[in-house]
């Protein structure tokens, strides 16, 4: 019998370690147009898949269409979206975005099924036809918000704060007011 030689705990440390020193994990997004966003602040299409965005400065970004499933945006401004008339359809599914800023931002018809945006700024954001299914929306502040035909089967609410927000049945909530 042919025993596979197994890694040390120690050699599994230094690659978790050397691993970490890397800010993106490899093939989990493209890197290629990570490399492009840095310059550029637009990633129009392009796929960041699991990225560990955290904490990043991004107001102004152009995530047009962008695929950020799984993506870890917590504590990541967002806000300032550039061209507020354009349609972002944006796919947040599964993202960790807490306390995230979006602040101002065009998410109309973005895809925020299973996301958790506690705690995150969405006050004054364009959510319309938004699908917020299952999304964890506690503590989120909501003030200004349209949710117009948005989709929140399941959402979490807890503690959210709705003033002058757009329900998605169009009547206005202002019971944080």
């Amino acid at each position: 019998m042919t025993l596979k030689p197994q890694r040390s705990l120690v050699s599994l440390a230094v690659t978790a370690l050397l691993g970490s020193a890397w800010s993106w994990p490899a093939g989990a997004f493209d890197a290629t147009k990570w490399e492009d966003f840095k310059t550029t602040n637009v990633c129009k299409y392009c796929d960041l898949t699991d990225a560990p965005m955290g904490g990043r400065d991004m107001r102004g970004a152009d995530f047009q269409n962008a695929n950020l499933s799984g993506a870890v945006l917590s504590k990541a401004n967002l806000g300032e979206r550039p061209m507020e008339k354009r349609t972002l359809v944006t796919n947040f599914e599964d993202a960790n975005l807490r306390r995230a800023d979006f602040t101002g931002a065009n998410l109309h018809l973005a895809n925020f099924t299973n996301a958790y945006l506690r705690e995150a700024n969405l006050s004054g954001v364009d959510l319309s036809d938004a699908v917020l299914t299952k999304a964890n929306l506690k503590g989120a502040v909501l003030t200004g918000a349209n949710l117009k035909g948005a989709k929140l089967d399941d959402a979490k609410l807890d503690d959210a704060k709705f003033c002058k927000t757009v329900m998605p049945d169009g009547s206005v909530n202002d019971s944080g007011c």
